[in-house]
């Protein structure tokens, strides 16, 4: 098994991290075999490079990498977010095909948490995940995030993609974070 580390993204890495992004939600080949896939709900793409440069915006708030060490591939991604004194955001949970199911985004995850204590002191994380996911709730809900009850419709901006079902929702879901160490 390759080695992973993780790094923080520069803003050279993007164009890579839209094909990663829009290959795991949306692509045809994630369609065909990736648990991830929201392919069958929504059409069009995930990301575009200026939606990804306008999050990524250090130091409150930037994406995360994990990167095959001997290669230096890209092998699993996500944004994160200083959202208030207490509350830090991830989202857009990317894990290459050929890696998934190896416990990159369980890392990735962990990872991003352990960077919003140690930066922000964030004491809460959130996550937005469409509400009819039920295998990507389940993924989050081992993990320790549990459904808040908010709720927001799905942008109607086709950069995020066009619903192929009406009444899209996303739900937020939400882990508090242990206190920071040192």
């Amino acid at each position: 098994m390759t080695t992973v580390v993780a790094r923080l993204a520069s803003m050279e890495d993007l164009p890579s991290l839209v094909a990663l992004i829009n290959g795991v939600y949306r692509g045809p080949a994630a369609a065909a075999r990736a648990w991830t896939t929201e392919a069958q709900i929504i059409d069009g793409q995930r990301c575009d490079l200026q939606m990804l440069q306008a999050l990524h915006q250090p130091p409150a708030g930037f994406f995360l990498l994990l990167e095959e060490r001997e290669t230096g591939r890209i092998c699993a991604a996500c944004h994160l977010q200083d959202c208030s004194e207490a509350v830090a955001e991830t989202g857009m949970l990317s894990v290459a095909l050929d890696r998934q199911g190896k416990g990159l985004g369980s890392q990735l995850l962990s990872r991003a948490e352990a960077e919003a204590r140690a930066r922000w002191r964030s004491r809460v994380m959130r996550l937005w995940v469409i509400d009819c996911r039920a295998e990507l709730l389940a993924f989050y809900a081992r993990r320790g995030y549990r459904a808040t009850g908010i709720h927001r419709s799905f942008p109607q901006d086709p950069r995020y993609g066009v619903p192929r079902l009406t009444g899209l929702r996303l739900m937020a879901l939400e882990k508090n974070l242990p206190e920071s160490e040192g």
